[in-house]
C-alpha cells in the first residue's frame, strides 16, 4: 500500500498563494514626469562592482578627461556633455585596497545603451528622469612599499642589484671553491669604468691598468690569422689529394703522377688488358667501375688514363683485404693474402708504398680512410675526363650517396642529377632508375666546403 504524499510545510513568511481581499480602497495619485535634459558637467553615477563587497561609506575622488571614441546620441544628432567626457572615480583610503571606478567599453552593441535615473518628490508628485553613467567598480592590492633604509654604504649598494650582481653575491656567499674562484677572476679582471675619466674634448680617459691591458690585446690581435689563412690551413690539413689551384684548366688540378706516384706509374702493366680488347676478348675484373669502362679507355689509346683505371682496381682490391678494427679502424692484411686477390702483378715496392701511403702504421683511422677514399675518387676524375658517374665507384667502394658526394664535393667538384641529354646517354629510361645516378663534374674555379663557424646564442 503507497504511502500518501504529504503537502510541503510552507516556510515561514512566505507570501499565501491567494490573494487577500482588503476592505480598504487605495488612494490614486496623479504623478508628473519630467525629463531633465541638462544635467551640466557632472551627472549620477550607477556603480556596479562584480565579485566585491564595497562599503558604502568609501569616499570616492571624481576626475573627468575628454573621450577619445566619442559616439553619437541615437535621438539626437548632437552630442550631449556626457558623451564627450569620461568619469573616473578613484579612492585610496582602504589600508591594502584601491578602488577605481570607471566606464567601461566592451566596443559591442552595449555601448548604445543609455541609463537612466528617476527621483521622485512625493510632495510635488513629480518624477525628474535624469540621464547618468554606468561605471565599473575595480579593487586591487597596493603593492608593499618597502622603507628605505638609510645607512652610511656607499651608492653602488644602494642601486638596485641586477640579476648577474645578485647571483654573483649569492655564489660568493653559498657556492663551490671553484665557482668562487671564478668570480674572484672576473673581478680581477674586470675594467671598471668608474676608474675612467674624460679630458677637456670629451673622450674617455682609460686608466693605466685599463689602458694597458688594450695596447696588450690589439697587439696580440694584429699577429691574429684572418679568416682567409685559417681556411687555408684547415684546407691543407684534410684528407684529400693536394689540388693545383693555380690550374688554368681541369686536367691540371689533379695530375694521374700526382695521384699513383712514379714508380707505381711505372711498374704498373696494361699490354695484357689492351691485347685482350684488341682480339675482343671479355676481361673479367672485380670492380663495376673498371669493367664498365675497360674497352672505352682501351680504345682512347690513352696509356696514362688506362694506367690509372689498372691503379683504381688495385686500390679496390687491396682495400678489399683490410680487416676490421677496433672504432671503425681497418687493420691491414698479410702480404701474402693481398697477393692472393691482388695477383701477381702487384710488387712488394707498390705494396710498400700504398702502405706507407694510406696505412703507415698498419692500420687505417678515420683521416686515413677519408684520405684513400678522395683519392680513388681524384683518379675517376681523370679517367672520365672529368665528368663522373659517382654510382659505379659508389657501388665498389659500398659507400652511400651521401657519403660518395661528400668526397667528390671535397675535391671541389659540382655534383648534381643527371640532365635529359645525360639520361639519353646513359640510357636511363625512368625517373626512379635516373635518381639512383648522380654526375659529379670538376670545373673551374673550384668550390671547396667552406668550414662552418658556429656563434654561440647569448645567455640569457
Amino acid at each position: 500500500m503507497s504511502e500518501k504524499k504529504r503537502k510541503r510545510i510552507s516556510q515561514e513568511g512566505e507570501r499565501p498563494s491567494k490573494r487577500i481581499v482588503s476592505g480598504r480602497s487605495v488612494s490614486e495619485q496623479t504623478v508628473k514626469f519630467s525629463n531633465v535634459s541638462g544635467s551640466g558637467d557632472w551627472a549620477p553615477a550607477i556603480a556596479v562592482a562584480p565579485g566585491l563587497d564595497l562599503p558604502t561609506n568609501v569616499p570616492l575622488q571624481a576626475f573627468k578627461k575628454p573621450r577619445t571614441n566619442t559616439i553619437p546620441s541615437p535621438t539626437t544628432t548632437g552630442r550631449s556633455t556626457l558623451s564627450e567626457s569620461e568619469l573616473l572615480l578613484h579612492c585610496s583610503a582602504h589600508p591594502k585596497l584601491d578602488y577605481t571606478a570607471r566606464e567601461e567599453s566592451s566596443g559591442g552593441a552595449d555601448d548604445l545603451l543609455r541609463h537612466y535615473i528617476g527621483v521622485y518628490d512625493p510632495a510635488a508628485g513629480a518624477i525628474q528622469i535624469l540621464r547618468s553613467r554606468k561605471v565599473t567598480v575595480r579593487g586591487t592590492l597596493r603593492s608593499a612599499v618597502v622603507p628605505e633604509i638609510r645607512d652610511d654604504s656607499s651608492e653602488d649598494e644602494k642601486a638596485p642589484q641586477s640579476r648577474f650582481a645578485a647571483r654573483t653575491r649569492l655564489g660568493e656567499a653559498f657556492g663551490t671553491k671553484k665557482s668562487q674562484k671564478a668570480i674572484r677572476a672576473l673581478t680581477e679582471n674586470a675594467i671598471s669604468p668608474q676608474k675612467s675619466s674624460q679630458n677637456s674634448s670629451g673622450k674617455t680617459v682609460l686608466d693605466p691598468l685599463a689602458s694597458a691591458i688594450i695596447d696588450s690585446m690589439s697587439q696580440n690581435s694584429g699577429a691574429a690569422p684572418s679568416r682567409e689563412e685559417l681556411q687555408a690551413v684547415i684546407d691543407e690539413a684534410k684528407p684529400r689529394p693536394k689540388a693545383n689551384l693555380e690550374a688554368e684548366t681541369p686536367a691540371e688540378v689533379y695530375k694521374i703522377e700526382d695521384l699513383v706516384g712514379a714508380s707505381s706509374l711505372q711498374a704498373l702493366k696494361v699490354r695484357d688488358w689492351q691485347s685482350a680488347v684488341e682480339a675482343n676478348k671479355d676481361v673479367q675484373t672485380s670492380s663495376k667501375y673498371v669493367s664498365r669502362r675497360l674497352v672505352k679507355v682501351v680504345s682512347s689509346k690513352n696509356i696514362m688514363r688506362l694506367k690509372a683505371l689498372r691503379y683504381v682496381l688495385l686500390l679496390l682490391d687491396w682495400y678489399s683485404c683490410l680487416k676490421p678494427g677496433m672504432k671503425g679502424m681497418k687493420k691491414l692484411a698479410q702480404r701474402e693474402d693481398i697477393t692472393k686477390v691482388v695477383g701477381g702483378e702487384i710488387t712488394g715496392s707498390m705494396l710498400e708504398e700504398l702502405r706507407k701511403r694510406f696505412a703507415p702504421d698498419g692500420n687505417m683511422n678515420k683521416w686515413t680512410i677519408d684520405n684513400f677514399m678522395t683519392h680513388v675518387c681524384a683518379l675517376t676524375l681523370t679517367i672520365d675526363l672529368y665528368d663522373v658517374d659517382i654510382s659505379d665507384i659508389r657501388d665498389d667502394l659500398r659507400l652511400e650517396t651521401k657519403q660518395i658526394v661528400q668526397y667528390f664535393q671535397e675535391l671541389g667538384c659540382k655534383v648534381a642529377n643527371p640532365t635529359e641529354t645525360e639520361q639519353k646517354k646513359m640510357r636511363l629510361t625512368s625517373k626512379a632508375e635516373s635518381s639512383t645516378h648522380k654526375i659529379a663534374k670538376l670545373r673551374l674555379p673550384l668550390e671547396f666546403p667552406k668550414t662552418r663557424t658556429i656563434v654561440p646564442k647569448n645567455r640569457r
